[in-house]
This record gives structure tokens, C-alpha cells and sequence, in this order.
């Protein structure tokens, strides 16, 4: 059951982050307020991670701390400890900017809440902004059109995440709820929630890894026809618009 006395559930997950994960917890204390609840998913780490958490358990509602089979099952014992209406993931060294718990109080319960989210290189200078207002729901059938970090979830509408997938199973979730609730039973923010340092599991993962999983996710939600288009678009890009650019790219 939902605790009314919370609006947001914020988890971090972690293994073995300790200088990052600080980052993070010092943006939630500016931010957290009476109508969040924290809590720490800990992959049995070996470093000085687990002494912060200790450090900071007056900000820290909850914690365990034991080995899990990966980010994606670390974030479903998050929600299994989550006890607000939202829930929000934040990973260890991404920060909170914003009051989420009275973005998220001042809605109507919709299913899915979304904002914006700097998008940080690893020396923390600004590379993009983020999301904006979702038009269709295949946008993301060409990719996250937001970021993961940026979004809350309504809890009692929250499917696990797929543990067999890597670095996708963040974008295949929400889209399939999106998909199921419709548009209109979601609400853009139209604030900025979080700073997301691009360093982190996915962006380090290889172009053939998110080929295979993004053509996995085209075939199990129907949509086994991107893989061509997908296709097509890379040659067109590789052997038309490419040499093109570089032929008369130079040219007034």
C-alpha cells in the first residue's frame, strides 16, 4: 500500500561508488523535504560505499546492502522498498535539482510524470537539455526520448524491469507503459529534476550490444520493422548523406 505520507520514493542504486554517490546524496538533502522518502539499493560493495551510507542515515530512510544480478535488479528491489505514490531513480553521482514531491503533488495521479535533465560530460560541463513534451508514443521506437532519471513512476502502476536486458529495459518499460496508459494519462513537468552524468552503465556499453538490444526490443513489442528502417537510415546516412556533406560541406 501507498504511504500518504509520501509522495515520492527516491532510490539510489549503487556498488562500489562511494565518491559519486556523495555527489548525490548532498543534491537529495537539498531537495528532499518531509514528503520524500530515500532509500539506498547497495550491491554488496567492498569500498568505503557502505560507511557513507552509514554517514548519512538522517537522510537515508532505508538501505540494504546485498548482491544483486545487475542495475536493472537492484532497481526492482527499489521499488519493492518504495513506499510513496512516485517513484524516482537516481543514480549514484546523478543530483536532484528539483522539489519533485510538490511537482508531483500539484498532478492529478497520472501514471507517468516527466521533466527535463542536463545532460553532464564527465568534467560536469553542459553537453544538451534533456526532454520535452512527449507528441507520440513511437517516439520511443527511435530512442529514449527522455531521460530515465528525469521520470516518476506511479508505484502501484510499476512492471519490473526485464533483469535479461542491460542497458535497455529502462526504455522498453516506459515506453510499454505509455504505450498501455496513453499520452494522456501522463504530464510534463516542465522543470528541470535532475543533472545525469553521461559515465555512467549504458553509455559505456558497445554499438553492437545496443544493436542487439534494441533489435530484441523492436520484436517483442511488435515492431520488428524498425530493425529495417533502422537499417536503411544508417547506409542512406553512411554512403549518401555523409559523402555529400564532405563534398560540399566546405562550399558556399
Amino acid at each position: 500500500m501507498t504511504d500518504s505520507s509520501f509522495e515520492v520514493s527516491i532510490v539510489t542504486v549503487v556498488r562500489n561508488d562511494a565518491e559519486r554517490l556523495l555527489r548525490t546524496f548532498e543534491s537529495v538533502a537539498r531537495h528532499k523535504g518531509d514528503r520524500v522518502e530515500y532509500l539506498v539499493v547497495d550491491g554488496a560493495s567492498s569500498d568505503g560505499t557502505l560507511q557513507t551510507i552509514e554517514a548519512h542515515r538522517g537522510l537515508v530512510d532505508r538501505f540494504i546492502s546485498e548482491p544483486d544480478r545487475g542495475i536493472y535488479d537492484a532497481m526492482n528491489k527499489g521499488t519493492g522498498l518504495g513506499r510513496g505514490r512516485y517513484l524516482m531513480f537516481l543514480n549514484a553521482g546523478d543530483e536532484l535539482l528539483a522539489d519533485v514531491a510538490g511537482l508531483a503533488a500539484a498532478g492529478n495521479g497520472e501514471a507517468l510524470l516527466y521533466g527535463r535533465a542536463n545532460m553532464l560530460n564527465p568534467d560536469g560541463t553542459l553537453s544538451y537539455v534533456k526532454g520535452k513534451r512527449l507528441k507520440s508514443v513511437r517516439r520511443f521506437l527511435k530512442g529514449m526520448p527522455l531521460c530515465h532519471q528525469a521520470i516518476l513512476y506511479r508505484r502501484d502502476l510499476m512492471p519490473d524491469y526485464d533483469i535479461s536486458y542491460r542497458i535497455m529495459s529502462d526504455r522498453l518499460l516506459t515506453y510499454r507503459l505509455v504505450r498501455e496508459r496513453g499520452l494522456g494519462d501522463t504530464r510534463f513537468l516542465g522543470a528541470t529534476l535532475v543533472n545525469y552524468y553521461e559515465d555512467g552503465f549504458s553509455i559505456q556499453a558497445s554499438p553492437a550490444q545496443w544493436q542487439a538490444e534494441q533489435d530484441r526490443m523492436y520484436r517483442e513489442v511488435g515492431q520488428a520493422h524498425y530493425i529495417l528502417i533502422k537499417r536503411v537510415n544508417a547506409l542512406f546516412k553512411r554512403y549518401v548523406k555523409q559523402p555529400l556533406q564532405r563534398l560540399f560541406g566546405g562550399r558556399r
